[in-house]
């Protein structure tokens, strides 16, 4: 009992900040693909709008076997929509997650044998850049 009560509470002390960060290592494809919130400067053809959904549940309150998190959702859904649909890139992208505080998240993990429902959408404009139009840059996010 103390060593769950000891489990509990380094749990909370490491669950207080969320931070939503994706990278993209290269796959099998090797074209680099931009995704930018923004719009890009310069001439692009537009290629049609695309939308991901990717459903699944968080086991304990903190684990992400379908990964419905954002990077999960941007590297297996919608970069390969964008290749598949031939873009350079997608821009204007605007994202949808599920996210539960940390007092929901601790009840679900004691209440082990309920998952918690999760959900990211992502969508955006699939574009392919205009002759000698370089890619956005890449911006760190701020903290």
């Amino acid at each position: 009992m103390r060593g769950r009560l000891g489990l509990l509470f380094l749990m909370g002390l490491t669950g207080c900040t969320t931070v939503n960060v994706a990278a993209l290592p290269s796959v099998r494809d090797t074209r680099e693909v931009f995704v930018t919130t923004s719009d890009v400067p310069g001439p692009y053809q537009s290629l049609g709008l695309v939308q991901t959904t990717r459903k699944g549940v968080l086991l304990f309150g903190f684990a992400d076997p379908a990964g419905t998190d954002l990077e999960g959702g941007l590297r297996e859904s919608l970069i390969p929509e964008v290749r598949r649909m031939g873009g350079d890139g997608i821009m204007n992208v605007r994202f949808h997650q599920t996210q539960y505080g940390l007092p929901t998240r601790i009840l679900f993990a004691l209440l082990f044998f309920i998952p918690l429902p999760s959900q990211v959408t992502l969508s955006g404009e699939v574009v392919r850049l205009g002759a000698g139009t370089p890619p956005p840059p890449f911006e760190a996010p701020s903290r």
